[in-house]
């Protein structure tokens, strides 16, 4: 993740949009909210399946986000933020980018559980996927899903991945070993599916 730098004298529900939705936006990162992201980092309900073994510190976290030193940024993140209720309740964004080959993973996590199953993670998945390929030009976007997280992969099907590959036992949840799954989309797959949204 990279933190994408905002003025410091502005307000997080006045910067603007990023990437603009119905009811939710993708907007920067901001650093006043480092304790809001290490809470829904270190909530049981949402580090078990994004695999979150250890706790998280506010510091970690910050040095985690800060700017590295490299050529080409290949993971970065937004804030998901709700429009209506002005907060943000998630995060969404880019694992990894394989700039050469024209692929992306995607990631995504609802912090606040009481936005939980109401479809802002659709709508934030549908943002990530339309910049990814109408901007960034990407060919390819995985999203990798522990089975358990049945939200997850409902969310994925639903916005036009299919499921390309299943590794058997691959992670450790709670006591049992689960499958990984991991879904695809292409540009051309995307495109057809939204000329007739």
């Amino acid at each position: 993740m990279e933190w994408i730098r905002l003025p410091s004298n502005e307000k997080q529900n006045t910067i603007g949009e990023f990437l603009e939705g119905d009811r939710v936006s993708l907007v920067p990162l901001h650093k006043e909210h480092l304790d809001l992201y290490t809470k829904w980092r270190n909530r049981p309900k949402v580090r078990r399946l994004a695999r979150s073994n250890l706790p998280t510190t506010k510091e970690d976290l910050e040095k985690f986000l800060e700017p590295k030193n490299i050529r080409i940024m290949d993971n970065f993140y937004f804030e998901i933020f709700h429009k209506k209720d002005e907060k943000p309740i998630g995060d969404a964004g880019f694992n990894k980018i394989e700039w050469i080959d024209k692929r992306g993973d995607i990631g995504l996590a609802i912090g606040e559980p009481e936005y939980w199953r109401q479809g802002y993670a659709t709508e934030a998945t549908e943002l990530l996927l339309r910049y990814a390929f109408n901007e960034l030009n990407l060919n390819k976007i995985t999203a990798t899903i522990y089975s358990p997280n049945i939200g997850s992969y409902i969310c994925a099907e639903k916005v036009g991945l299919k499921l390309e590959a299943r590794l058997e036992k691959d992670a450790y949840i709670e006591g049992k070993y689960v499958d990984n799954l991991i879904y695809r989309i292409f540009k051309d797959e995307w495109i057809e599916k939204n000329k007739t949204n």
